[in-house]
């Protein structure tokens, strides 16, 4: 448990606000690395993961604390901003002291970074600008076809937190939190906290503002980010817990529901071109009923059927009931399918 110190002063500087693209993205490349939560992320990692360039894995295990001690820190270096090449700049332009204290977090035994990535970690300049091409290209694969809807999300959340704290000031904001942070006055406490960044169990806001930050990326446990140099706390929580939710994050484009977006190559050989869109639609849109998914596939109900059916019966897709309504939802063999089958469209 991570136990978070607040005097008077410190309640009086928390505020709520959406850190930006750069941040989604970060926490992002976390998400796509695990296969939990997979009703909420499922479809959106299928079609995500492949995508991603070498660089950009070895960018996600690097910044996501695969191959070091704990999450690096680019929310307090970078701060919120409006678009993600705002947010790069801010990062290849920091001094080269503040990069190399952000990025100095000890290797684990397990894995250690790429070479190029150990030059990041020393601030060598040309290492620090590969990074920020490998993340604007992971900005650009996992969070910028979805990210109007992202930000109309998190700015919702955003505003129903912030009617909260209007009607009944900070504590009643911090007491929103539950389960995910419990308010003890004058205490947040986080339970299930992993101490990789702040190892003490008790930490002191020291006069800081205190920022609380939602991410529709961020795992059910709260992370902290507290950099030295830094004026100011930044606290990212989840802010995404309904599948139905997910699934208008991650609707695909209009294209996919004419049935004209491009699909794995690999997929298309393997199933068909009808029947990849199909699943491909179904990873998309968890819990989608035939008529929907034969809109969206752009294909007639009874030829949705069909194909749900035959996917079905291979194990790929399941049937759940809700009351009368049929929903087809993909299964972890159609998940690791679409993983393992996936490539990048042309030109991405």
């Amino acid at each position: 448990m991570l136990r978070i110190h607040f005097t008077a002063e410190d309640r009086a500087q928390v505020r709520v606000m959406v850190l930006g693209p750069l941040a989604e993205t970060q926490l992002g490349l976390r998400t796509v690395q695990w296969s939990d939560r997979a009703v909420l992320f499922g479809g959106w990692r299928a079609r995500t993961g492949p995508r991603i360039s070498a660089d950009g894995r070895e960018t996600a295990r690097f910044l996501s604390g695969a191959t070091c001690g704990g999450l690096v820190d680019l929310f307090t270096l970078v701060g919120a901003v409006g678009c993600v090449d705002e947010g790069i700049e801010r990062l290849i332009s920091a001094p080269a002291l503040r990069l190399r204290t952000e990025f100095s977090v000890k290797p684990r035994a397990s894995g250690r970074p790429s070479p190029w990535l150990t030059e990041v970690t020393d601030a060598a300049p040309q290492a620090v600008q590969r990074l920020g091409v490998a993340l604007r290209h992971c900005h650009r694969v996992a969070v910028a076809p979805y990210w109007p809807r992202i930000d109309q999300h998190l700015q919702g959340e955003v505003a129903r937190r912030g009617r909260l704290m209007a009607q009944g000031g900070v504590g009643a904001l911090l007491g929103s939190l539950r389960p995910m942070a419990v308010w003890n006055p004058p205490v947040l406490e986080i339970p299930g906290y992993r101490p990789l960044v702040h190892p003490e169990a008790d930490f002191h806001v020291s006069g800081r503002s205190f920022v609380l930050a939602p991410s529709v990326f961020c795992g059910p446990v709260p992370q902290l980010f507290a950099s030295p140099q830094a004026d100011t706390v930044v606290m990212a929580y989840q802010a995404l817990h309904n599948p139905v939710d997910a699934a208008a994050l991650w609707a695909p484009p209009a294209d996919i529901r004419r049935g004209d977006a491009p699909v794995p190559p690999a997929l298309t050989a393997l199933l068909g071109r009808s029947r990849a869109i199909v699943l491909c639609v179904i990873a998309d849109h968890p819990a989608c009923t035939t008529t929907q998914l034969a809109q969206r596939a752009g294909i007639s109900p009874a030829s949705a059927s069909e194909h749900a059916t035959t996917l079905r019966k291979a194990g790929l897709t399941a049937l759940t009931r809700e009351r009368r309504t049929a929903l087809h939802t993909l299964t972890h063999l159609g998940l690791t399918l679409l993983s393992t089958n996936g490539s990048a469209p042309a030109g991405s």
